[in-house]
C-alpha cells in the first residue's frame, strides 16, 4: 500500500480527502500545518505528499520548496492541492519544483491518476508505456 502525507488546514476537506483515499487503499497520514507535517516526516516518509497552498505558518510553496532541498525528502513527490487558479499561482508553485498542481475542486479520479503516475517504479511506468 502507498502511504500519502495529506496536508491541508481545512479538515473537512482533510476528513473528507482522507476517507476517499482510504477507500482507494492508500495509508493515509494527515496534517493541518507544515509544521505539523515536518514532525510527522521525521519518523515516516510517504510515498507521496498532497499539499495545500494556504496554511497557518509556513505556506505550502515555501515548505515544498524545503521538501525539495532537503536530500532525504526531495524525491518525495508532491501535488499542490489549492483554491489558487491563477497562472501566477500555478507558476509560483511550479518555482518550488512541486511536482503537480490541481485547483479545488479536482477530479478525485484524476488526483488517483496522478498518484499512481508519480509513485509508479520506473520498471512499472516502462511496462504501463509498453502496454499503451
Amino acid at each position: 500500500m502507498k502511504k500519502v502525507l495529506l496536508v491541508d488546514d481545512d479538515k473537512d476537506f482533510r476528513e473528507t480527502l482522507k476517507f476517499y483515499l482510504l477507500q482507494k487503499e492508500y495509508l493515509v497520514d494527515a496534517a493541518e500545518s507544515s509544521e505539523e507535517a515536518f514532525t510527522k516526516l521525521k519518523s515516516n516518509i510517504p510515498d507521496i505528499i498532497l499539499l495545500d497552498v494556504m496554511l497557518p505558518g509556513m505556506s505550502g510553496n515555501e515548505m515544498c520548496k524545503k521538501l525539495k532541498a532537503d536530500p532525504v525528502l526531495s524525491s518525495v513527490p508532491v501535488i499542490m492541492l489549492t483554491v489558487k487558479k491563477g497562472r501566477k499561482d500555478i507558476e509560483n508553485a511550479m518555482k518550488t519544483k512541486a511536482d503537480g498542481y490541481m485547483s479545488k475542486p479536482f477530479d478525485l479520479h484524476r488526483l488517483i491518476e496522478r498518484i499512481e503516475e508519480l509513485t509508479s517504479k520506473p520498471s512499472e511506468k516502462k511496462s504501463k508505456k509498453e502496454t499503451k
